[in-house]
């Protein structure tokens, strides 16, 4: 974690919601995968590439 906060890809406050709380943290990002796979598959379809 103290590698992900140097390098800017976490902040405090994202770094102890994670370790308060992983399995809320986990489930968020896949909520937030299946948004997005939503997401490009309605663009995909759009474009008639789906």
């Amino acid at each position: 974690m103290a590698a992900a906060l140097s390098a800017g890809l976490l902040n405090e406050r994202s770094a102890r919601a994670i370790a308060e709380n992983p399995q809320a943290v986990l489930a968020g990002a896949r909520e937030l995968q299946a948004l997005v796979w939503e997401i490009m598959h309605t663009g995909f379809k759009e474009r008639g590439t789906a």
